[in-house]
C-alpha cells in the first residue's frame, strides 16, 4: 500500500501518493527557514551574519563542493536567526548551516 503525503506550493495544497520504493525517505515539504547542505563541501564565503535581513535570491555563503562554488541562497523574506558554520568548515549532505526566521510581506 502507498503512503499519501501533502504539499504546500504557491499557496496550494496537493496531496500526494509517495511510491513505495521512497516511503521510508519521505521528509515532507523542506523547511526554508533551515538552510541544509545539498551536498557535501567545504565553506568558502558566508556572507549572512544573525540579525541580517535577506530575501529570496540573497546569497547566504557559498560552498566549495566537486571543484564548484554553489550560491546558496534565501528562497524567502527572512532575518537571520544563526550562522552555524564559519569559513573553512566541512559540511556533509543534509547538514544544518543557516537557521531563519521567515518574516511576513511587510514586517520590518
Amino acid at each position: 500500500m502507498q503512503e499519501r503525503g501533502r504539499l504546500h506550493v504557491d499557496g496550494a495544497d496537493y496531496e500526494t501518493e509517495i511510491p513505495d520504493r521512497a516511503a521510508g525517505s519521505w521528509k515532507g515539504a523542506p523547511d526554508r527557514t533551515r538552510i541544509r547542505a545539498f551536498i557535501p563541501g567545504t565553506i568558502v564565503e558566508v556572507k549572512a551574519k544573525a540579525g541580517d535581513r535577506v530575501g529570496p535570491g540573497s546569497v547566504l555563503l557559498l560552498l566549495d563542493a566537486m571543484k564548484m562554488y554553489n550560491e546558496v541562497c534565501a528562497e524567502i523574506p527572512a532575518r537571520v536567526r544563526s550562522v552555524l558554520v564559519t569559513v573553512g568548515d566541512t559540511v556533509q549532505k543534509d547538514q544544518l548551516m543557516i537557521e531563519l526566521d521567515a518574516l511576513r510581506t511587510g514586517s520590518s
